[in-house]
């Protein structure tokens, strides 16, 4: 199966990047929607939707639990199918622009020091590229080095303003080697979403 952030400072309305941090709108998450979830179509696929800010951001087994630990809030929604398929969305909204900047450089930083990292008893590798998407982004493969099998993660991390949005996928892919394709769907809501998160306020 494939396919599976702001508070800025205003010197008249203070208590609106307040507000926003408190936490995000209810349905703001593309996937908090039964709607969205369709497309999936398997019946076995579990659905959670999670405020907290110790929900460990997606890429963690390269980038760790900092990349997005903090955040001012965090929504996540994961969509765990089989052992062989999971799709998570994130939005974290930071302080500031400032604060969302480094969590990318944090990220960057660790893809690069990830090129050869034993995970789960094997030897996998990550790869970064960037990506024209909002104010900064950034590509992620996963992939054994060892095993022919083509299982592993593809995701796709953008800032926008004071936002950062993670859609990440880790499934059994057609070919070990990352394609194009198997970003598609984590492009398509990532570029949306860098549109939304800009009727928060204070985010962009």
């Amino acid at each position: 199966m494939t396919g599976l952030l702001a508070a800025g400072v205003s010197v008249l309305f203070l208590a609106a990047p307040a507000a926003a941090a408190a936490g995000l709108p209810k349905g703001f998450l593309k996937y908090e929607s039964e709607q969205a979830r369709k497309p999936f179509g398997e019946a076995e696929i579990s659905w959670r939707v999670s405020d907290k800010r110790t929900e460990v951001a997606a890429l963690e087994l390269c980038a760790g639990d900092e990349l997005l630990s903090q955040a001012k809030s965090l929504r996540s929604v994961f969509a765990d199918g089989d052992a062989d398929y999971h799709y998570r969305e994130q939005v974290a909204v930071f302080a500031d622009e400032k604060a969302a900047a480094g969590a990318m450089a944090k990220l960057r930083k660790a893809v690069k020091g990830c090129a050869k990292v034993v995970i789960f008893g094997g030897t996998a590798a990550y790869r970064g590229a960037k990506l024209p998407l909002g104010d900064e982004a950034l590509q992620v493969s996963r992939y054994n080095l060892e095993s022919k099998s083509a299982y592993g993660e593809r995701s796709v991390v953008a800032r926008r303003g004071s936002a950062v949005i993670v859609y990440a996928e880790v499934a059994l892919y057609a070919s070990k080697k990352p394609k194009a394709s198997d970003f598609r769907s984590q492009v398509r809501d990532a570029k949306a979403m860098a549109v939304k998160v800009c009727d928060l306020p204070g985010v962009c």
